[in-house]
């Protein structure tokens, strides 16, 4: 029997978010929020005032709601994530 992968998934790919986010004031936020993305296994490129860019292999890609739902269960406010594929 052969299985075979979806077609439009290739778990080598990786993807970035870039995530529009209030909440990121303090030092300690900001490394509250690291730590979160950290835990669903993305790749915390950049985090400033407002905005913070993630990598992930489609592989393990928790996808934007798991993103958003993550940083919300936190108290972080989510206006805007966009994926681009690399």
């Amino acid at each position: 029997m052969t299985t075979s992968s979806s077609p439009d998934i290739n778990p080598t790919q990786l993807l970035r978010y870039t995530v529009q986010v209030s909440g990121l004031d303090t030092p300690e936020r900001i490394g509250e929020a690291r730590e979160q993305l950290t835990n669903l296994g993305l790749l915390v490129d950049r985090i400033e005032q407002g905005e913070i860019e993630v990598a992930v292999s489609q592989g393990v890609n928790p996808g934007a709601d798991g993103i958003q739902n993550t940083l919300e269960a936190a108290g972080f406010f989510v206006t805007n994530i966009q994926a681009d594929a690399s």
